[in-house]
């Protein structure tokens, strides 16, 4: 590892868009990433957001490995996420698994602080995020991979989880 990238402090992010679901489509690469944002938006139906009760996990097949879901907790330091679900092809690529712990206690702070405002975006817009990120993090994690932060709306309002995805994807050279 060269001395640029042991202190950089976080991954190279190539775009982010926290938009509607049209203008993040045009973004958005891998088409399992697309097919995940017209699922999410036909559960919407007539709503802002859809519910957590509007899908099962087996309809997102295509995906298992690389799904998060994330409890949105309020505490008194603000908006904390907590991982109910960490896809298991993500934990083979990172090495760790954080199902049922809070993105506070990633291994790699730095990149938890970028998750974080990523999260925290895509729920005070209440609109999808979409990021293309690569890199190697301070730490010496790699981070290379196309995600996607869709919040989720008990009452179709305000966002009380978050169902994520990211695919990884192979370094960016250049």
């Amino acid at each position: 590892m060269t001395v640029e990238l042991a202190t950089r402090p976080l991954t190279d992010v190539h775009g982010v868009l926290c938009a509607a679901p049209d203008q993040v489509m045009a973004k958005i690469v891998d088409p399992r990433l697309r097919q995940l944002l017209q699922t999410w938006d036909g559960w919407r139906a007539t709503r802002s957001l859809p519910s957590r009760a509007n899908f099962h996990p087996e309809e997102l097949h295509y995906l298992l490995g690389h799904l998060f879901l994330l409890d949105i907790v309020e505490a008194e330091i603000g908006l904390r996420f907590r991982y109910r679900l960490f896809g298991s092809a993500v934990t083979l690529y990172r090495g760790f698994d954080l199902t049922g712990r809070f993105l506070d206690e990633h291994p790699d702070p730095h990149f938890a602080l970028r998750a974080h405002a990523a999260y925290l975006q895509a729920v005070q817009a209440r609109q999808p995020l979409w990021a293309s990120v690569s890199g190697i993090t301070a730490t010496g994690m790699s981070a290379n991979f196309e995600g996607l932060i869709l919040p989720l709306a008990r009452d179709g309002e305000t966002p009380d989880m978050l169902l994520s995805a990211q695919i990884m994807t192979a370094p960016r050279v250049g």
